[in-house]
């Protein structure tokens, strides 16, 4: 991830508040900075063995480490904000979190998700609780002298400790079934793509309407990268052949990518938005600054990445007597406006401050995850391109993926052409609206 994007997803939290103290004793500058190396959190059987040695110490912080989890997890505002925190938090010239943008129980990852709460704990009333639910868990995230950097590593460590212990040996209710809670939990960190605990991703989103088994969640934790999807790359590279920005041969597409969890009644599922676009690899390839002005595909990738961080930030101004909601107002800085009139000049702006492409995405060393969302692909016929094509609503040309008529020409869409990436959100589109949630990005 390029610095330019990471800044511009930053842009969304309060950082004029950085340097501000708290309302308890320390302030943003005492927390290490974005970049803290590459520290490996203790494998799954330390952290169980630890646990197995004295389990009190844990779990007299299970009660904190469900509701950090539900909020990070499953709660609408700040799900997403820690995306925002883990993809924008970094320093110049260091990588970012890359496609682990939505990651929970990761070590860096969870870094960041400190640093971001304990920065927006001004505004935003979820942010300041899950900043202290943290750092009751930590026991202190300050870092005043260079020796002070292993220790607060250390309670990084014991702050994921808990969240694992707890996910696998907590959330259970008086009689010993597994808790509400516990289910959403482990039904959303199923659908947070590369990411959530370092290894657990794909085998565990398989059970995304019914959570795994404690047993089955120990061996997701403990599997390696190992994702069950059907690789995207020679997808794309047999249907725009050539040289990245010289390639000129168009193809069509369906493209469906998920952009979160979404609570529906008692579970979490997965958020979708999806479209249809004929591009060449040059389209595709592109990073020039006018892309997301110029070329529809790309256009829906910005809005697939200011969704998944909820760059549609509002400023909200508080009554200083009161605490009362004044004035609830859009931000008007690098966010994406659903008014088509405004949409070109922001476009636009997005271009010049986004430098990273889609090349080591769709031709790469295969993918089929982009910044923390999962994508589904299939190569459309250009009469299937052209039936799903009519659907497309403005101003963003989204389909409406709950509309039956739509669903009916992707199932056919499916039969004709060749899918790859995450496959099995056919499957989830097939079975019944229950199962998953769709942002309306159309007026």
């Amino acid at each position: 991830m390029c610095a330019a994007l990471l800044k511009a997803a930053a842009l969304a939290s309060a950082a004029a508040l950085a340097s501000a103290a708290t309302t308890s004793t320390f302030a943003i500058r005492d927390i290490p900075g974005p970049n803290i190396g590459t520290p490996a959190q203790s494998r799954l059987q330390y952290k169980l063995a630890n646990y197995e040695r004295d389990p009190a110490t844990y779990q007299a912080f299970w009660p904190e480490a469900e509701e950090l989890l539900l909020l990070l997890c499953t709660d609408p505002e700040l799900s997403y904000a820690k995306n925002r925190y883990v993809a924008g938090d970094v320093d110049e010239n260091f990588a970012g979190a890359g496609s682990r943008s939505a990651a929970v129980l990761s070590m860096n990852a969870m870094h960041h998700i400190v640093r971001g709460t304990c920065t927006d704990r001004f505004r935003s009333d979820k942010a300041r609780r899950a900043c202290h639910l943290a750092i009751k868990i930590m026991g202190s995230a300050t870092v005043k002298a260079a020796d002070d950097m292993k220790k607060y590593i250390q309670r990084i460590e014991h702050l994921l400790t808990v969240c694992t212990t707890y996910l696998i040996h907590g959330g259970k209710d008086d009689g010993g079934e597994d808790s509400l809670a516990w289910r959403q939990i482990t039904t959303a960190l199923a659908l947070f793509a590369l990411c959530a605990f370092a290894a657990f991703n794909a085998a565990v989103r398989g059970s995304r309407r019914d959570a795994p088994s404690r047993k089955a969640l120990e061996r997701h934790l403990e599997a390696s990268h190992d994702n069950v999807r059907k690789p995207i790359t020679n997808l794309f590279n047999e249907a725009c052949p050539g040289v990245n920005v010289s390639g000129t041969q168009t193809a069509c597409f369906l493209a469906i990518a998920t952009v979160g969890a979404w609570k529906k009644a008692e579970t979490m599922v997965p958020c979708f938005t999806g479209t249809v676009f004929e591009a060449s690899r040059s389209d595709l390839c592109s990073v020039h600054r006018n892309r997301f002005y110029k070329i529809p595909a790309q256009s829906w990738y910005l809005l697939v990445f200011i969704l998944h961080c909820d760059l549609r930030c509002r400023i909200t101004i508080l009554s200083f007597s009161t605490g009362a909601s004044l004035v609830d107002l859009p931000t008007v800085g690098l966010w994406l406006p659903f008014v088509a009139p405004l949409l070109g000049p922001v476009r636009y702006l997005w271009g010049t401050r986004i430098a990273s492409g889609l090349a080591y995405h769709l031709f790469r060393p295969d993918s089929a995850t982009w910044f923390g969302c999962n994508f589904l692909y299939v190569r459309l016929t250009s009469d299937d391109y052209d039936a799903l094509k009519e659907h497309l609503k403005g101003p963003h040309y989204c389909l409406d993926l709950y509309d039956p008529n739509v669903l009916a020409l992707i199932q056919r869409a499916a039969q004709n052409g060749e899918a790859a990436g995450h496959v099995e959100f056919l499957e989830t589109l097939f079975s019944k609206p229950a199962n998953y949630h769709v942002k309306e990005t159309w007026a």
